[in-house]
């Protein structure tokens, strides 16, 4: 991570950086979605790992300062963006990265593709993260992996109730594959 512009490291020790690739072939077509990339740490970390096929491809999705439920303002100044620009450029196969600056509730208003992996880490709000959830889950392939951040994190257990919430609406269709600080689950229908 040494050639990026990165000011926090939440990303460096998460556990998806840790464990993903024993789930996920790195040689095998990718099609990964992101919801909340705020500099860039995950995004060239998917690039830089699960792109190399020709046919892989990543979608990130953050609407940076454009709009105002945003819950991560305190954290975003005039770099973060600036940060995610650069870094994005300066990954491998920065070619093979489609960039949204939208909210995730207008991405998937348009959105037709479906996702092998998708890695949620957008609004903490409990209406975003349930919408966020659902939409996901809707474009996602069987087999393919929904993987979200915070599940334990922040806001009490705001974030971690609604996230159970999602599991039990929907518990026949998934096997959690991780579960501790974040939380992973494979669709399995």
């Amino acid at each position: 991570m040494y050639k990026y512009k990165i000011s926090n490291s939440w990303f460096i020790s998460s556990e998806i950086r840790k464990l993903l690739l024993q789930y996920i072939d790195k040689s095998s077509k990718n099609n990964i979605l992101e919801i909340g990339c705020f500099e860039g740490s995950s995004s060239v970390f998917f690039a830089d790992n699960l792109l190399d096929n020709i046919n892989s491809s990543l979608t990130c999705v953050d609407p940076f300062l454009n709009i105002n439920e945003n819950d991560h303002r305190n954290y975003f100044n005039n770099t973060t963006e600036n940060n995610f620009d650069y870094n994005l450029k300066m990954c491998n196969n920065s070619d093979k990265i489609i960039i949204r600056k939208i909210s995730s509730d207008k991405f998937f208003e348009s959105n037709a593709d479906m996702f092998n992996l998708i890695y949620i880490d957008g609004c903490h709000e409990p209406e975003f993260i349930k919408r966020d959830m659902e939409n996901s889950f809707k474009y996602l392939l069987k087999n393919g992996i929904m993987w979200m951040d915070d599940y334990k994190g922040g806001n009490g257990n705001i974030i971690k109730n609604t996230m159970d919430d999602f599991l039990k609406k929907y518990i026949e269709l998934y096997e959690i594959i991780h579960i501790d600080y974040q939380l992973a689950i494979r669709k399995i229908v």
